[in-house]
């Protein structure tokens, strides 16, 4: 089966503030860690797209921006989620949004960085393709894995748009799926409601064969809360407790070490979680309210596995924010080589109405000094947008 396809396609331009999104990560590192894709506004209405940073000249350049598409409708919520990653190669970007409210359609598309050559756009219908901005989507060479009905997988081959069909599990199951670090297998998370636990494995990439390597009983905050190591050996996560949240640790599904995230006179909200490369850490995206305030900062924490304190860099440190999950528009992603740690605040703006200009940004942190120095490249706010703030 092939899905629709179309080259040479300009892909234009609307989107209106305030944005009401799903879960959106912010950031994707090259390759070769020189350059970092992130959001930000194109023109005055505020379209939403996404640049690239160039970590060596030290400037951005707008590559890519959301587009209303033939057919779409129009949401008066703005622009439906925008994500883009690079592709293995360091020579392709893979963008993926929903159109209006069609929420049970996916567009893709394909399109090369540093040289000449054709977009492809493909669109893929399924009733949990939206599932597919939450989470950077699996690729295996050129294969890309989505979950496009309840219980059913969707390989996508994003040079030809072929698509293959597999059924998953039992009834009745929620899905997610996760890339590997090897980039040779995907990794998945099955929600059994009827049995109420959770299994992690790998999902093979040629004959969609299911392996679990962990199963465990614990409530997950939300599905991007959640992060493993390479292997797959350990899991962590937060997880939705009568007393307030923690943070679990499971290795090799027996549980190492909790932590609650609960904070004497405020409140704490994680964003997505990685595990640094050493092991010994956890990142995560947050944000800490002060009891009775409407006032947030948002940062980058930095908790040991172990016993330890955690370490907060606060990258803005008052916001307006209405939300309660707001911590989800503030996602970041880390390099390759595990030094450095970036994250846009560009969604962040869309759900603020009275977001500061000057927080408007792209942060890279270094994680590899003491300090933790952080780079903030600005991030233009639509002109009608920057003066309704001042």
């Amino acid at each position: 089966m092939k899905i629709h396809r179309v080259r040479n396609t300009a892909l234009g331009l609307t989107g209106l503030v305030p944005l009401i999104l799903a879960i959106l990560a912010c950031t994707s590192f090259s390759p070769d860690d020189t350059k970092v894709l992130y959001p930000a506004f194109s023109g005055a209405n505020g379209a939403v797209g996404f640049a690239s940073y160039d970590r060596k000249s030290k400037r951005s350049e707008l590559v890519f921006v959301s587009a209303n598409l033939e057919g779409a409708e129009t949401n008066d919520s703005g622009p439906n989620p925008l994500r883009a990653q690079w592709l293995g190669d360091g020579h392709r970007i893979l963008a993926t949004w929903t159109v209006g409210r069609q929420e049970d359609l996916l567009n893709l598309a394909v399109f090369p960085f540093d040289a000449h050559g054709a977009v492809q756009l493909f669109s893929l219908p399924g009733k949990e393709l939206s599932k597919s901005v939450m989470l950077p989507a699996p690729i295996v060479g050129d294969r890309a894995f989505l979950i496009d009905t309840p219980n059913q997988v969707a390989r996508l081959d994003l040079r030809d748009g072929t698509v293959v069909h597999h059924p998953l599990g039992e009834e009745g199951s929620d899905w997610l799926l996760y890339p590997a670090a090897d980039g040779q297998s995907v990794f998945y998370l099955e929600d059994r409601k009827s049995q109420g636990d959770y299994c992690f494995g790998r999902l093979d990439p040629q004959s969609f064969a299911l392996t679990t390597l962990l199963t465990f009983t614990n409530r997950l905050e939300s599905g991007f809360s959640f992060t493993y190591d390479g292997p797959g050996n350990r899991l962590v996560f937060v997880e939705k407790a009568e007393a307030g949240p923690r943070l679990v640790v499971l290795e090799r599904g027996k549980p190492a070490w909790t932590r609650p995230l609960s904070t004497p006179g405020g409140h704490l909200e994680l964003g997505n979680l990685v595990i640094s490369r050493g092991g010994d850490l956890l990142l995560a995206s947050f944000r800490r309210t002060k009891e009775g305030s409407s006032v947030s900062a948002f940062g980058l924490i930095e908790i040991p596995l172990r016993e330890g304190s955690a370490r907060e860099t606060v990258l803005i440190p008052a916001c307006k924010v209405a939300d309660e999950s707001a911590a989800a528009y503030f996602q970041f992603g880390v390099s390759h080589d595990g030094k450095t740690a970036a994250v846009a605040s560009t969604y962040l703006a869309c759900v603020s109405q009275e977001f500061k200009g000057e927080d408007c940004a792209l942060f890279l942190v270094d994680l590899s000094g003491p300090n933790r120095k952080v780079t903030k490249v600005p991030i233009a706010l639509p002109s009608r947008r920057a003066t309704s703030a001042n």
